[in-house]
């Protein structure tokens, strides 16, 4: 006990202020942490504990992302305004101290939109941004055709379904070759994991409200930085238009499947390898809960790929 004014009070413990609240801890386990440091202390708690859960192509995924993602897939996919919405700050504040500190997070109490801003908060504190030093490669995207360019393919009769179609997939490759590629395979996984559940998300959005644009505009600003604010800002911009971050976010929502076909492979490889191969029946559920709403130009070929990532993080364990 203390002494304080005449009057005894309780001794602190370590980390606590004197108002009661928690302090971060010096070295966080979860938050503002490289991605690869944090995947190699993922790999060793693992062998240490002799299992193979949660294997990602020989590397894991950082814990805060496994059982956010896993979370939001099994209870948020139908609420309304998800990633949009903030959560109170204190139930936002305690769950992130518990992960900063490697403690057990009750989500089912924080609720969908602790688990949704943690996703986002957590690439936003990345030491290196996804998408930052620099924009040259998102410059270069591919823009679709608009106004008088799509009148005069239509007057030479040149489908214009055609000529959408040739475009998205030029964008598609675009971001898989040129702005995925070149990332690390942490950096790599951890985005594969997260927007399968965005592709989810938005196979939702007539119950949710949240469309792959919406998603693109909301996500943008937490994967992009640089050393001028003003360029970050107008680089969160979205639409079929935009050779921008919130561009390239769309794209991976949308065509999730062609950007991330490698990553997909590895995420799944480690519990479809040990002869956890799911049956039809189960694989039906699964795409039935990627969604089955308004696709939004969102093909049906990504969703099964989104389901199996998914799947895979929910059986890799949330504990």
């Amino acid at each position: 006990m203390e002494s304080k004014g005449g009057q005894t009070q309780p001794r602190r413990m370590s980390g606590e202020r004197e108002d009661g609240e928690t302090a971060e801890p010096a070295e966080s386990q979860a938050f503002g942490v490289a991605l690869d440091k944090l995947m190699a202390a993922e790999a060793e708690a693992e062998l240490a504990a002799e299992t193979q859960g949660g294997r990602a192509g020989g590397t894991l995924l950082p814990r805060v992302l496994r059982e956010c993602i896993a979370y939001l897939w099994r209870n948020g996919l139908d609420t309304e305004g998800l990633f949009r919405r903030s959560p109170p700050s204190t139930a936002l504040r305690a769950a992130k101290l518990r992960y900063s500190r490697g403690q057990a997070v009750d989500l089912d109490a924080a609720g969908v939109h602790v688990a949704a801003v943690l996703l986002k908060v957590f690439f936003r504190e990345l030491p290196d941004a996804v998408f930052g030093g620099g924009y040259a490669a998102v410059r270069a995207l591919p823009v679709a055709r608009v106004g008088k360019d799509a009148e005069t393919d239509a007057e030479t009769e040149v489908d214009a379904e055609e000529l959408r179609a040739r475009m998205e997939e030029m964008r598609t490759r675009y971001v898989r070759e040129e702005i995925v590629a070149p990332l690390s395979k942490a950096t790599r996984h951890a985005l594969c994991a997260t927007f399968a559940l965005l592709h989810a998300v938005a196979r939702n959005e007539a119950r949710n409200r949240m469309t792959a644009y919406s998603l693109a505009v909301v996500w943008a600003p937490n994967l992009a930085r640089s050393a001028d604010p003003a360029e970050d800002v107008a680089m969160c911009a979205a639409g079929p238009a935009a050779a921008t971050v919130g561009g390239v976010v769309q794209i991976m929502v949308q065509a999730f499947g062609a950007v991330f076909a490698a990553e997909i492979s590895d995420l799944c490889a480690g519990a479809e390898g040990e002869g956890e191969r799911q049956d039809e029946s189960e694989r039906q559920d699964e795409s039935e809960a990627v969604g089955g709403g308004n696709s939004g130009g969102i093909h049906n070929g990504n969703d099964d790929a989104a389901s199996r990532v998914l799947a895979a993080i929910a059986r890799s364990g949330t504990s």
